[in-house]
C-alpha cells in the first residue's frame, strides 16, 4: 500500500500555506501556533523537504511547498465532495427548471444564487416557456406554470404557490413628475403598459377601482410582465405588477405603488413535476428551498404591512 503522511500535518500545511501565516492557520483550525509549527515540522520530516521560509510573522512557501500545495488542495476538495455525497446522497448532478419569462427574469433569477450556495454540487439549468404555456416541458425536472389550475395534470405532482395580487406600479420619477396621480381615476391621463394581448389585467383592476374611466388614449404592449415592468422603471408609464415579479424592484425603490388597491389574479403559479421524478433528492431539495423562500417573503411582506 502507498504510504501517506498523517492527515493533521497536511491540514496544518494547507492552511498555513493558504494564509501565508502560522497564526491565522492556528485560528482557523482552533489550535495554538506551536501546534501548527509542530505539525508542519512533522510533515517536513516525513517528506524530507523544507516547505516554508519564515519571514518575520509571515510564512513563505519554498519551491517544494509551492509544488505540493495544489495537489493537497485538490485532494481535500475531493475528500470534501465525497463526504458531502455520503451525507446527502443524490444531491449532485443536473436539475432543470422551466418557468415563465416574467417569473424567471424578475423573481427567480434573484433567488437562485441562494440555492446554488446551499447546494454547490447541483448544477441548475433555468429554461423559459411562454407565460400562458400549459404543456409541460419533458426536459424539465420541475415546471412553474401559470394558469387556472384546470390543466390535464393527472400524471403530475402539482402544488399551488402563494396567491397572486395585481396592482399598478411606476417609477418614483414618474410619480413625482405627475402630480395628478392621487387617485385611480387619474389613470385616465396616463400611459398604460400591458403584459397581455387583450388588456385583461388592467381591465380587471380598472373595473374594480376606477370603473368610471371610459377610455385611456395611450397604451404600450409587451409580451410578458418582465418587459412591462422594465418599461415602467424606465418611466414610460404605469404597469401592472404583482407580489412576485415586482417585489424586488419595489424593495429597491426602482418601482413604487401609487395606489394601495389591488385585485386577486384569476390564475396562479403552480409547481408541476412528473410523478416518477418526485423521489429525486435534488428535486425535493429545490422544492423545499423554493417554498421556504416564498413563505419567508410573504411572511415578511405581511409583517411590513
Amino acid at each position: 500500500m502507498r504510504r501517506l503522511p498523517p492527515l493533521n500535518p497536511l491540514r496544518a500545511f494547507e492552511s498555513a500555506a493558504r494564509h501565508e501565516h502560522f497564526s491565522r492557520a492556528a485560528d482557523e483550525l482552533c489550535v495554538t501556533n506551536s501546534a501548527i509549527s509542530h505539525q508542519v515540522r512533522t510533515l517536513e520530516e516525513a517528506l524530507g523537504i523544507t516547505l516554508f521560509e519564515k519571514q518575520g510573522r509571515n510564512a513563505k512557501l519554498t519551491q517544494s511547498g509551492k509544488n505540493l500545495l495544489p495537489a493537497i488542495q485538490e485532494a481535500f476538495d475531493i475528500i470534501g465532495e465525497a463526504c458531502e455525497k455520503a451525507v446527502k446522497p443524490g444531491l449532485t448532478g443536473r436539475l432543470i427548471i422551466s418557468a415563465p419569462p416574467e417569473l424567471s427574469s424578475k423573481w427567480l433569477i434573484r433567488q437562485i444564487g441562494d440555492f446554488a450556495d446551499r447546494y454547490p454540487s447541483i448544477d441548475v439549468s433555468l429554461l423559459e416557456h411562454a407565460s400562458d404555456e400549459q404543456i409541460i416541458n419533458s426536459e424539465a425536472d420541475l415546471s412553474i406554470i401559470y394558469g387556472a389550475g384546470d390543466g390535464d395534470w393527472n400524471r403530475y405532482w402539482v402544488t399551488p404557490l402563494h396567491p397572486i395580487q395585481f396592482f399598478p406600479v411606476c417609477s418614483p420619477q414618474l410619480l413625482e413628475k405627475s402630480h395628478s396621480l392621487s387617485e385611480p381615476l387619474d389613470l385616465a391621463h396616463q400611459r398604460l403598459l400591458h403584459d397581455d394581448r387583450d388588456g385583461k389585467t388592467w381591465a380587471t383592476w380598472l373595473g374594480a377601482h376606477a370603473p368610471h374611466i371610459v377610455n385611456i388614449p395611450q397604451h404600450l404592449n409587451f409580451s410578458h410582465a418582465g418587459l412591462s415592468l422594465e418599461a415602467a422603471i424606465a418611466g414610460y408609464g404605469l404597469a401592472i405588477g404583482d407580489n412576485y415579479t415586482a417585489s424586488a424592484d419595489l424593495a429597491s425603490g426602482n418601482l413604487v405603488r401609487p395606489f394601495e388597491q389591488s385585485v386577486p389574479s384569476l390564475g396562479n403559479y403552480y409547481l408541476v413535476a412528473e410523478k416518477r421524478k418526485t423521489g429525486d433528492a435534488k428535486l425535493n431539495a429545490f422544492i423545499d428551498w423554493l417554498l421556504t423562500r416564498i413563505n419567508a417573503q410573504f411572511i415578511d411582506t405581511t409583517q411590513a404591512l
